[in-house]
């Protein structure tokens, strides 16, 4: 699980040097390869491409956001919603807490794959349950919009390899 969380959270934060330096050293691949179980190649995309996919796809298109990235927008249809709150309490359970200096809400996709990573070698009843009952969710609803949105293919090919490293790990298809 612990892998699991740590990919979430890097396909799911705002692309930076971390993501980039981590995807020129293959790393990334190397991540996936182990979730899946078979070879991955991922599209070489440029950063500034990168950047603008991601804000296409997740934080403001004029056409609307395609796949907003709240786990609980997908369940409830609006933020701050009552899975907010489910959410909040897991995260209580499990002894974590959303420190000041995280500047967006706590169900956004980065900060559950990091609460799964961190969760998985301690309470892995409880990143299960963030697995299953928030990011499957979540990819059900708008796993297939990041496909079809992505103009570089990059995004549409990580929820793609996120679903089978889902299904490798739970036997839930997220499809």
């Amino acid at each position: 699980m612990e892998l699991l969380g740590w990919v979430t959270a890097s396909l799911f934060a705002p692309p930076g040097e971390a993501l980039f330096r981590g995807f020129g050293a293959g790393t990334l691949e190397e991540a996936l390869e182990e979730l899946t179980g078979h070879p991955v190649v991922l599209p070489r995309v440029p950063p500034e491409e990168l950047q603008a996919a991601y804000t296409a796809l997740f934080v403001a298109n004029p056409r609307g956001v395609p796949a907003p990235p709240y786990a609980g927008y997908a369940l409830d249809g609006e933020l701050l919603g009552p899975s907010l709150h489910r959410l909040l309490a897991v995260y209580r359970e499990g002894g974590l807490e959303v420190q000041e200096s995280w500047r967006d809400l706590p169900d956004h996709l980065a900060a559950l794959g990091e609460a799964i990573a961190l969760l998985g070698p301690r309470r892995p009843d409880l990143a299960r349950r963030l697995l299953e009952e928030f990011l499957g969710p979540w990819l059900g609803r708008f796993g297939q919009a990041v496909k079809a949105h992505d103009p570089t293919g990059f995004y549409g090919t990580l929820v793609g390899l996120l679903e089978e490293a889902i299904h490798a790990k739970t036997g839930v298809s997220q499809a």
